[in-house]
């Protein structure tokens, strides 16, 4: 890895620029660019050695010949992969973590939200009519979580409080501290069938796309509620509005979507039971200031040659 100081850092994107502004003097004295446009950073691409953003798909990284570090404001590498002439020696780290209490207490909350029927609770409020709608007791359930990542930790030690048994699975051998039961990804099928409940926690990677899809949906009791935080690839949208119409998914929370904002035609946005968020469960106060700061972080560590906090690996998405 090269060492040596790196006087100039690129922001890329609304929220690092803002992020980043917001900041003060977490930067030191080093000059930063803003960049809030593709066309703008594309056109700084030959002088950037380190970038802070989300989304840069660049058709060519190998423009980049001072690139040493790239630092991604969310979690995921998706949104730069498949990244094509990037050098290997470029570091790349990412934010995981960092928004893993304001996504898990997210997720519980929908949780909470789907069993006490809140979408026909407040449909009944605006029209004005009376109708009780028996809520679901989340406590004595069994929570499946896909994902042993900080998120899938976060929602699993808050199920846990609410009295539910948490079985999950991951890309690993090892057991999960907070899980009741740690299984192999390849088991989320047929785990699905003992679920009361779903948590989807998992990076978008080609292993996990329409990883519940309606083969799985088949499988989940008809009150199965489910709830994902993690990427709409991951979820076949058609396959679960259907399911929602028929009446054998008990409820959904999406907060993310194939297709960002999600169109207008989307079967989603009229579907019984459904809860529809637009990407904001990662959402909190101080979030922006400790990007911020793990990006000045990990800055001072590629300077010494040291290895980054939270590397990505590009091979695996995550």
């Amino acid at each position: 890895m090269r060492a040596g100081r790196i006087g100039t850092v690129h922001c890329y994107g609304r929220f690092a620029v803002d992020a980043v502004s917001r900041a003060g003097a977490v930067l030191g004295d080093r000059e930063v660019v803003a960049c809030r446009t593709p066309e703008t950073f594309l056109a700084e691409l030959d002088r950037v050695e380190a970038v802070l953003g989300l989304g840069m798909r660049v058709p060519d990284w190998s423009v980049a010949r001072r690139l040493r570090l790239i630092h991604l404001v969310g979690s995921g590498a998706d949104s730069i992969l498949p990244a094509a002439g990037l050098s290997p020696d470029v570091r790349v780290a990412a934010a995981k973590g960092l928004s893993a209490p304001a996504m898990a207490e997210f997720a519980v909350a929908m949780l909470l939200a789907l069993a006490k029927r809140l979408p026909e609770v407040l449909a009944s409020q605006r029209s004005r009519a009376w109708e009780p709608h028996h809520p679901v007791v989340l406590s004595g359930g069994t929570l499946l979580v896909a994902g042993a990542g900080p998120v899938g930790r976060e929602v699993a030690r808050r199920a846990k409080a609410l009295g539910m048994d948490v079985i999950g699975v991951r890309n690993g051998p090892d057991p999960v501290p907070e899980f009741d039961e740690t299984h192999p990804a390849g088991r989320f099928a047929e785990l699905a069938g003992r679920a009361d409940a779903i948590v989807l926690a998992v990076p978008a990677t080609p292993l996990t796309r329409h990883l519940l899809d309606g083969k799985v949906l088949d499988r989940c009791r008809p009150s199965c509620l489910i709830v994902n935080v993690s990427r709409g690839e991951v979820v076949d949208e058609r396959e679960l509005a259907a399911r929602l119409r028929a009446g054998s998914i008990g409820g959904a929370a999406l907060d993310v979507f194939e297709k960002e904002p999600l169109p207008p035609v989307s079967p989603l946005w009229d579907a019984p039971g459904a809860i529809l968020t637009p990407h904001v469960s990662w959402s909190s106060p101080g979030y922006g200031r400790q990007v911020v700061e793990l990006f000045a972080r990990n800055l001072e560590r590629v300077e010494r040659g040291e290895p980054v906090v939270n590397p990505v690996d590009l091979a695996r998405g995550y």
